[in-house]
């Protein structure tokens, strides 16, 4: 999928926050800043100097006509200058947009809005990567994997399906029971806590990314949690680093 970026102009900041609220309840643009800051125009032959605000955002190339029309019905301006410039991104930023806009097709209700500030705090920049104060919205049994992992061997085992598999360290373990003495085993050999920071769909897998800290070899370190789910069950994990 191609993508723009989108550049709205907006007389005020809370005309531009309105802007893309709106585009975003429609599902047209992926969100960004809404910046002011002095302006100046040649506006019927007259040189006008206001401050002046504009939105930034993306969108997909097939959504620019939607975006325009919606856009100009939000907003209160005789002219709502929109441009768009093709997107070159990282593939990372690219991902997130296909991510973002993958189930435009299907969605039926409007996203929800999160009511979140941002909370400063200073730490090591070697930690800046790994910390965030928004949920990743788990599916049920991940969830309940991780806050199981606190030391409950028979709470994890009840996460996964009855012939489940886990891989961990080139072993492999089936079953409720083989899982339950892989969880009591890593439990009684290392102490440790983890900082989940990433969540993502990958051929079919739900795949975590967590920072390990503890009294292991290599501590701290990142690791992916692959997981295959069956109904409200576990029914794979692959851990790999």
């Amino acid at each position: 999928m191609s993508y723009c970026q989108v550049f709205i102009s907006a007389e005020t900041r809370p005309q531009g926050i309105h802007i893309l609220k709106h585009l975003l309840s429609k599902r047209l643009a992926f969100g960004g800043p809404v910046f002011s800051g002095p302006a100046m125009f040649l506006w019927k032959n007259e040189v006008v100097e206001q401050d002046y605000c504009s939105v930034v955002t993306y969108t997909p190339e097939n959504l620019k006509q939607q975006l325009i029309e919606e856009a100009e019905k939000a907003s209160v301006e005789q002219v709502c200058m929109i441009s768009f410039v093709p997107l070159e991104a990282s593939p990372e930023l690219l991902r997130l947009l296909d991510e973002t806009f993958a189930d435009n097709d299907t969605a039926t209700s409007p996203p929800k809005l999160t009511d979140a500030v941002a909370a400063l705090t200073f730490v090591p920049s070697s930690e800046i990567p790994y910390r965030s104060n928004k949920s990743l919205d788990l599916p049920k049994p991940i969830d309940a994997y991780f806050t199981a992992d606190k030391g409950d061997s028979e709470a994890i085992s009840q996460c996964f399906a009855e012939n489940a598999v886990v891989k961990d360290e080139g072993h492999t373990h089936k079953g409720r029971a083989a899982i339950k003495e892989w969880k009591t085993s890593a439990s009684t050999k290392y102490q440790y806590t983890i900082k989940l920071f990433a969540c993502e769909q990958k051929d079919g897998k739900t795949v975590v990314t967590g920072r390990l800290t503890g009294n292991f070899p290599g501590s701290p370190t990142n690791l992916r949690f692959f997981f295959g789910l069956e109904g409200d069950k576990i029914a794979s994990l692959e851990i790999i680093p």
